[in-house]
């Protein structure tokens, strides 16, 4: 765990947001870049961890907490593949084709001077990518990357939220799948479904899992059903999940709730 804002006292610096390393099945894979450059960058160095030696990184979504650190993964290897959900207007992508569409049309009365590019609009609207000169892969739909290693998108619709593309990272364990989560704005269990179609056995999720701002009914409804409908066997939850959830993890999990905090290293089965 590179990026969080809990965990044992060490001389890493906590801050807003989320990114782990993940090595499995001889991968080296980087898993969002954290809310801000230099504390990213910081416990990279302070975890000893060679960023010119990644195999690829997944960015969940566009959030600034999960981005942050992205100019210093391009500055230490400026070539990674960088996975990515596909999302009108972000990651260096043109506005949606309805926006641009609506550039065309003629509103009788408008003065020359009010209209969008001179009436004569470019044929390819671009938005330049924070990140320039950087080539994403930009994801649409689920699917497999390498050999048991899967990008599974969900799309939001809760408020605030409404049609922002997440993307998890799935592993096939010989246990099941471990499930690497950045934010679960869709929602965690509409996530555990998507993931389901890969492999229905579900060995553990990591990550943000967006219960800090649900009811403590809600929370422990979710809680529950990732025992009893969903059969998990182990969670270790960060950023986002809320300090709540983490205390009902601890109730039903008890010690296969393997706390994720800074600097933590969770193993998985092999």
């Amino acid at each position: 765990m590179i990026y969080d804002a809990f965990g044992k006292a060490s001389e890493l610096e906590r801050g807003w947001g989320y990114s782990a390393l993940v090595e499995y099945g001889g991968k080296r894979i980087l898993f969002d870049a954290g809310g801000q450059y230099q504390t990213f960058a910081d416990n990279v160095r302070k975890l000893k961890i060679d960023l010119k030696t990644l195999d690829f990184v997944v960015i969940s979504h566009r959030h600034g907490d999960h981005t942050g650190g992205l100019a210093y993964v391009l500055e230490q290897n400026p070539k990674v593949k960088i996975y990515a959900p596909l999302e009108t207007g972000s990651f260096g992508t043109p506005p949606s084709p309805p926006a641009a569409k609506a550039l065309l049309r003629n509103a009788p009365g408008i003065t020359p001077d009010l209209r969008y590019f001179n009436g004569k609009p470019p044929e390819n609207l671009t938005i330049d990518s924070p990140w320039p000169g950087t080539k994403f892969t930009l994801i649409d739909k689920s699917v497999e990357i390498a050999p048991g290693l899967f990008l599974v998108r969900t799309v939001s619709d809760a408020k605030g939220t409404l049609e922002l593309n997440e993307l998890s990272l799935a592993i096939r364990t010989p246990q099941g799948l471990a499930l690497i989560v950045g934010c679960s704005h869709p929602g965690i269990e509409k996530i555990l479904e998507a993931a389901a179609q890969f492999e229905p056995r579900i060995y553990t999720i990591v990550g943000g899992l967006h219960l800090v701002d649900k009811s403590d009914q809600q929370v422990t409804e979710v809680v529950d059903n990732f025992q009893n409908r969903w059969h998990i066997e182990r969670v270790a939850a960060g950023h986002c999940t809320g300090e709540f959830a983490q205390v009902e993890l601890e109730r039903v999990f008890g010690k296969r709730h393997d706390h994720s905090g800074l600097g933590e290293v969770i193993a998985l089965p092999r």
